[in-house]
């Protein structure tokens, strides 16, 4: 409904009733316009979203397009993504926002997928994130876009990566949410004991964690250890930070084992020797071939725990887990494990470069 405002007598009828508009001030001043029919009712959400989406209004578009940059850049082209108005930063490349919000409205028909292709199809975002000393007093916070930045992934993502790299992430689009693994102590956290979390079983357990069901009380703790939001109050831009738990996250979370379980599986089945299947991993991991030096220190790790676990054969038994390979050692297979951990552990594994 409209605005309303009372100065005194019954609450059903006001003194004063507004007349729906759109936003005025500096940058524009759009009228809500209404049919006949929609003058008939009392909502006015309808002349509210033509309003914004219309081809008159600049600024829906703009903001749009700032934040999908954001995601892909680290950083959107109008830095404050709350505030377009004064107060806020003005946009460093003011041409290139205007255009891509003119594609995304006529071009792209409002597809925010295909403004993703157009972005990470340019030359501009295939930059190599390298460190360029030569741009550190030029540019140091890179706002020329003279190289890419280095990301780390969401929490959604993070967990995503490790389950495709061991082959175990379910592909499947669509349908309802998923319960991954929690921890029993965190799973009874919910309030007044109203909500019980039941482990999801077979393909939902490996689901993307777009999927995962997410409870305020209790969101997730893998999401929240890397900055995912509470969803009890909005969010416009999600903080990164770098803390020992996420590493400890990374080791020792129930899907995290499983995810390098899964993989020690993938390099066991494979021909060759300890060098050949440890550049196997980097290359799936990490995209890039393993130097020798990387190499050497894996070996080192897989060396170290293969005298560990031929001496405590029971620890090497309890960390096979659902995923072991029959035909291999437990000592053998256990040892794996643990240099598969260090691999997926790597800060280059869950970072876009």
């Amino acid at each position: 409904m409209a605005p309303a405002r009372w100065r005194s007598g019954p609450s059903e009828r006001p003194s004063w009733r507004g007349r729906p508009t759109c936003w005025t001030g500096a940058i524009f001043s759009l009228p809500v316009r209404r049919s006949s029919r929609e003058s008939r009712r009392s909502s006015v959400r309808c002349p509210r979203t033509r309003a914004t989406s219309t081809g008159e209004n600049p600024l829906t578009a703009r903001v749009a397009v700032n934040h999908v940059w954001k995601l892909l850049f680290g950083n959107g082209l109008v830095r404050t993504l709350d505030d377009f108005g004064l107060r806020g930063d003005r946009p460093t490349h003011p041409e290139l926002l205007d255009w891509l919000a003119g594609q995304f409205r006529s071009e792209l028909g409002w597809s925010r997928k295909a403004l993703i292709r157009s972005i990470v199809t340019s030359s501009t975002y295939r930059q190599a994130s390298s460190y360029r000393p030569e741009l550190v007093e030029v540019d140091p916070e890179n706002r020329l876009l003279a190289r890419q930045n280095r990301i780390r992934v969401e929490s959604e993502i993070v967990r995503d990566v490790q389950l495709a790299a061991s082959g175990l992430l379910a592909r499947r689009i669509g349908g309802p949410s998923v319960f991954p693994p929690m921890p029993e102590d965190r799973a009874k956290l919910s309030y007044a004991n109203s909500f019980t979390w039941k482990n999801s079983d077979g393909e939902d357990r490996y689901r993307r964690g777009m999927y995962t069901f997410f409870k305020r009380t209790i969101p997730h703790p893998n999401l929240m250890t890397f900055d995912s939001p509470d969803a009890n109050v909005s969010c416009v831009a999600r903080t990164v930070s770098n803390t020992p738990l996420q590493a400890l996250m990374l080791l020792n979370n129930e899907t995290h084992v499983e995810a390098a379980q899964a993989l020690a599986c993938r390099l066991l089945a494979r021909s060759g020797d300890d060098a050949a299947r440890l550049g196997h991993a980097m290359r799936v991991c990490v995209s890039r071939p393993a130097t020798e030096r990387e190499i050497a220190s894996l070996r080192g790790v897989l060396d170290t725990a293969r005298r560990y676990y031929a001496a405590h054969r029971d620890e090497a038994k309890s960390l096979l887990g659902r995923h072991a390979p029959p035909t291999v050692p437990a000592e053998e297979a256990a040892a794996w494990i643990a240099a598969v951990r260090v691999v997926l552990n790597l800060d280059e594994f869950i970072t876009r470069e």
